[in-house]
């Protein structure tokens, strides 16, 4: 009897269970993150820029930006990646530094952008896998 009242009680608190789901906000959107990545080996020259969605599970999770024709694209600093990213709607949430071997500090930008959907994320980007 114990069992059957045990049973039944799991199943009616069970009811109450959901999965984790996606909380929009009264506009419809959600928040995204993206990690830029940016270094340069000698502290002079154009920063090359890496980025992480999160969504890869390969240990190459890391994707560079192209232009139009191809190119990597190098920028002249941090300030101009993050101008570049800002105009394609993502915004700045936080920043840290990881060293690297040879004590070489890269500094990383969590960047947040607001989405109805997922395929929303690289609009507006060009990105391809790093060699």
């Amino acid at each position: 009897m114990k069992k059957v009242i045990f049973s039944l009680v799991l199943a009616l608190v069970s009811l109450g269970v959901n999965a984790q789901s996606v909380v929009k906000t009264e506009d419809g959107k959600y928040p995204v993150y993206c990690t830029v990545m940016g270094y340069n080996f000698w502290g002079i020259g154009k920063v090359k820029v890496e980025l992480d969605f999160g969504d890869r599970t390969n240990s190459k999770s890391f994707q560079s930006l192209y232009d139009a024709d191809g190119k990597k694209l190098k920028f002249n600093s941090m300030m101009e990646v993050l101008d570049y990213m800002g105009k394609r709607g993502w915004h700045v949430n936080g920043t840290y530094y990881i060293t690297k071997s040879m004590n070489q500090n890269v500094i990383h930008y969590l960047l947040e952008k607001r989405v109805d959907n997922d395929s929303q994320k690289a609009e507006g980007l060009s990105l391809k896998d790093d060699d």
